[in-house]
């Protein structure tokens, strides 16, 4: 299996050039994509940039240009539930997107002609029984505030997690019919009392943190 790696920080794909074999680098669509070898896989690994066109456009790449059989996401997210903590990790078993609206005849999140939902793909998200599993919200907003929260929260009450990425991602692999799996470490939570010292205090061990989830998913798939 080809595996198209879609980061979120560029000390990750330095983690990952430290870990990964026989790996060399070509440059599209001014990005670095890093072409080598972790354990059994053939690994594509990039960052995305913020926000859906960054993440859709090396969604894409990733399929067409590097013919990659699965696309995994690992970024970071807001917490939108009481249960996380930061450095939690949530898979994305179900994502959708928080500002989008096509009008009448189309629910709240849904692109027209889209699913509502994306989804992770099933028997890769059964392997990972370790992470904590539930609906991702995707937006081109930095959600900071508690009314925004509490905005996303009105309409997606099970909401567990907020990014600017996922559903992007997602519904990228969805027209390409190629699987997706999303992880997503938790680094703050909008609104709380000391919202942005959580966000600046959190990059400190981000990276290692995500290096060590992507281990435990490649063991496992």
């Amino acid at each position: 299996m080809k595996i198209g790696l879609l980061l979120a920080m560029q000390k990750e794909l330095e983690f990952f050039a430290d870990n990964a074999q026989n790996f060399d680098t070509t440059i599209m669509h001014q990005r670095p994509f890093l072409s080598g070898q972790w354990g059994k896989h053939d690994i594509v690994a990039t960052v995305s940039g913020m926000g859906k066109v960054n993440a859709a456009l090396c969604a894409a790449t990733l399929i067409k240009q590097h013919q990659t059989d699965l696309i995994l996401n690992i970024g970071i997210s807001g917490g939108l539930d009481a249960s996380l903590q930061i450095g939690d990790f949530v898979l994305g078993r179900d994502i959708v997107y928080h500002d989008v609206w096509c009008g009448q005849g189309n629910e709240y999140g849904q692109v027209q002609n889209m699913p509502l939902y994306y989804h992770s793909d099933a028997n890769l998200v059964a392997k990972l029984p370790q992470f904590k599993q539930g609906l991702l919200c995707c937006g081109d907003w930095f959600v900071s505030q508690t009314t925004e929260l509490n905005n996303i929260k009105s309409k997606f009450p099970q909401a567990l997690a907020v990014d600017m990425e996922s559903a992007a991602i997602a519904q990228t692999c969805y027209m390409y019919q190629i699987p997706f799996l999303c992880i997503r470490q938790i680094s703050d939570t909008p609104g709380a009392e000391h919202h942005q010292e959580q966000y600046e205090t959190f990059w400190q061990h981000a990276p290692q943190n995500s290096i060590k989830a992507l281990s435990e998913i490649l063991e496992a798939i």
